[in-house]
């Protein structure tokens, strides 16, 4: 777990501070991705249902080169977190109206109050997004069988939008992590930019492409 602190130097007549924000972050734990199946029916069939299969869905097929055995496809989703795992973020924003917890898996969208170094106040509202592209890799096994291989690489986008607590616009912000099907990706997280984030492909993407190679939708 890492913890960082926050402590506003505003303080008032009497010397008491202002505000204080305590961030806690937890990583994901690990994630096996099966990314590859055998399926006992013959090459045909299996790249005819899963090239119907993905057109049909929110995958985009960019490319198809059935000579190299190659189907290419690209992606997105507001929700991120069905596809990756992030780990959980949690945050507690103290001030002289009391105490407010925010607990959140760090892959979804999310809002918060917290502090920025000079101990000013502020809201923020974290809208995530996951873009990608996949190679799937489809090939005879045999007279009567069939090999389907899925890698994909993820693009994880966050985008901050911060106002004051009078809801004025006060900036906007916005990071990305880079990660694949079998390496995970890490980056910056939060405001300041301090607690390294890491992210890894939870295999849901992979195993819905290999459902839709093994069977209709």
């Amino acid at each position: 777990m890492i913890k960082r602190s926050v402590l506003a130097v505003v303080c008032g007549l009497l010397g008491g501070c202002a505000a204080t924000t305590t961030e806690n972050y937890v990583p994901p734990t690990e994630h096996v991705v099966e990314n590859s199946v055998e399926i006992k029916e013959p090459f045909d069939v299996v790249w005819d249902r899963l090239i119907r299969n993905l057109s049909e869905d929110f995958f985009v097929i960019n490319n198809v080169e059935r000579a190299s055995r190659i189907i290419n496809v690209s992606f997105s989703s507001q929700q991120a977190q069905q596809f990756i795992d992030c780990g959980t973020s949690m945050r507690t924003f103290t001030n002289v109206r009391g105490k407010q917890d925010y607990t959140y898996a760090t892959a979804g969208s999310s809002a918060y109050t917290t502090t920025d170094r000079n101990g000013i106040a502020f809201n923020v509202f974290r809208s995530t997004k996951l873009d990608g592209r996949a190679n799937v890799y489809v090939a005879p096994a045999g007279d009567k069988a069939t090999s389907v291989s899925v890698n994909a690489k993820y693009v994880f986008g966050v985008k901050y939008n911060f106002t004051n607590l009078a809801g004025q616009a006060a900036g906007v912000q916005e990071s990305s992590i880079d990660l694949t099907t079998k390496e995970a990706g890490t980056g910056t997280h939060g405001n300041p930019a301090e607690i390294r984030v890491r992210c890894q492909a939870t295999g849901a993407l992979e195993r819905k492409v290999l459902e839709y190679a093994k069977t209709h939708k």
